[in-house]
């Protein structure tokens, strides 16, 4: 590691250095940056709730397919962090800048090819996804956004770089500038200009690139990054791809596991209570990811941090990391969950102020009180699947993901079938969710034990683990 005394050599020494420290280091960022762009993403919600349920609709309609494809984009993200944060913690800065390069020349081709291929076939796509009954809204919305695609998958991937050097701050500032910039572009769009819907979608696309320029700037122009992207004389490496890959893949899958998973649900739920049902779950899932947002901070910081320990070859500081981020998961989210219960009620009002959405008030808070009963589980999962994700083992953090969402289909396939309701289609998740992160932090729990007791000899590619 440089001695320049650089922020970007702090960064990493941060990151590098004291457990507690590192983790509120990272996580404090990154749930900052959700949390702003959760914000956004209400407040979307609520210009939108004006022009109708249709329009309310459309944008659930279409989420889960641009989740999938955000899903693939944040795959390589993750992938190359925990890549870039091994090499970093074994002072391996040169294998880092090579990582990087590979990771954003992946990263710029499949945002072109996902794009394109999404453009020209999003009429089935969205029917698949459940918008047959309002196709005329979901193309007007996300015809835009498919054609934005290779922006918003570059700008996931910058951030990812950053926080996989410990530079959780810039991240942050990427997303908060793009989420700040939509507030103010999607009201002139929407009304303004008269563009309704689509002017939504095209504040977006704005909005998640221009704060690119600024991410560019640091890498290609400033140069101030701990971690370079390297272009000329570009080769594709192929031992450094699939190390990227073999973690990025799998979580490419769990985002894109949850996507069809999120338009099959909506499918279910369409038949028992067609646009109306789609609104309240959507609308609903949006407020609890907001709520959710520092268990997901938290199994995000975990990443970079482990991943530097598994370079640095320190398991103990693994272990000390993963159950730090557990303890404060767990408590945060018992706090989070009581508030959830108890303000339902008023927590849903931006998303049913208008006449055409108040009916849907009652439904959508008895959703979200729900889903705070799963809330305190949840940490569980996403610590574990962060913990995997950071030893390279991104099989084990999809097979939590896929087990959470394989029971979830039939659990409420069967529910909705057996009693009609809206009701028990949420009790459904509930199970689900529940019984998904119970065996997350099993899992979890059992593999840091074997870890540090040396059970794992091999982590480490081409080389070996060596445990002090």
């Amino acid at each position: 590691m440089s001695e320049t005394g650089t922020q970007a050599d702090k960064n990493v020494e941060v990151m590098l250095g004291n457990p507690k420290k590192a983790l509120i280091a990272m996580a404090v960022p990154v749930m900052i940056a959700n949390l702003v762009q959760s914000i956004n993403n209400i407040i979307d919600t609520v210009w939108l709730t004006s022009l109708g349920v249709n329009a309310q609709a459309a944008v659930n309609v279409c989420f889960p397919i641009f989740f999938l494809v955000i899903g693939i984009g944040n795959g390589v993200a993750v992938g190359a962090s925990q890549a870039l944060a091994r090499r970093i913690g074994a002072m391996d800065r040169k294998g880092a800048n090579a990582a990087a390069s590979q990771a954003f020349v992946i990263t710029l081709v499949l945002g072109i090819v996902i794009s394109i291929i999404f453009t020209v076939f999003a009429d089935p796509l969205l029917r698949a996804g459940g918008a047959s009954s309002n196709m005329e809204a979901s193309l007007a919305y996300s015809i835009p956004i498919f054609m934005g695609i290779p922006l918003f998958l570059l700008g996931g991937l910058l951030s990812g770089l950053l926080r996989s050097e410990g530079a959780a701050k810039r991240s942050m500032n990427i997303h908060v500038a793009g989420a700040a910039l939509n507030m103010v572009l999607d009201p002139i769009f929407i009304f303004v200009f008269g563009w309704g819907i689509t002017g939504a979608a095209v504040a977006t696309v704005i909005a998640m690139g221009l704060p690119l320029i600024v991410a560019f700037f640091w890498y290609f122009g400033r140069k101030d990054t701990f971690v370079r992207i390297p272009l000329k004389g570009f080769k594709l490496d192929k031992a450094i791809d699939w190390d990227i890959l073999r973690v990025g893949i799998p979580a490419s899958f769990e985002i894109v596991l949850m996507a069809i998973v999120a338009m099959i649900m909506n499918v279910i739920i369409d038949g028992v209570s067609p646009v109306d049902g789609i609104a309240i779950y959507g609308n609903g899932w949006k407020l609890v990811d907001l709520f959710m947002l520092p268990t997901m901070a938290i199994g995000f910081a975990i990443v970079p941090i482990c991943a530097a320990a598994l370079g640095a070859k320190k398991p103990n500081k693994i272990k000390e990391v993963y159950y730090l981020a557990m303890k404060y998961g767990v408590i945060i989210s018992v706090v989070i969950a009581a508030i959830l219960i108890l303000f339902a009620n008023y927590l849903v009002i931006p998303f049913s102020y208008s006449e055409a959405t108040q009916g849907l008030a009652g439904q959508m808070a008895y959703f979200v009180m729900i889903c705070g009963l799963f809330l305190p589980f949840c940490p569980l999962g996403y610590t574990s699947a962060g913990l995997f994700q950071s030893l390279g083992w991104g099989y084990k953090s999809l097979l939590i993901s896929a087990v959470v969402n394989f029971i979830r289909l039939p659990i409420c396939i069967y529910l909705a079938g057996a009693f009609g309701t809206l009701d028990a289609i949420w009790y459904g998740v509930l199970i689900a969710e529940i019984v998904g992160s119970l065996f997350g932090g099993v899992y979890g729990i059992t593999s840091i034990r074997k870890l540090v007791r040396g059970g794992y000899p091999k982590l480490l590619p081409k080389d070996e683990f060596v445990f002090e």
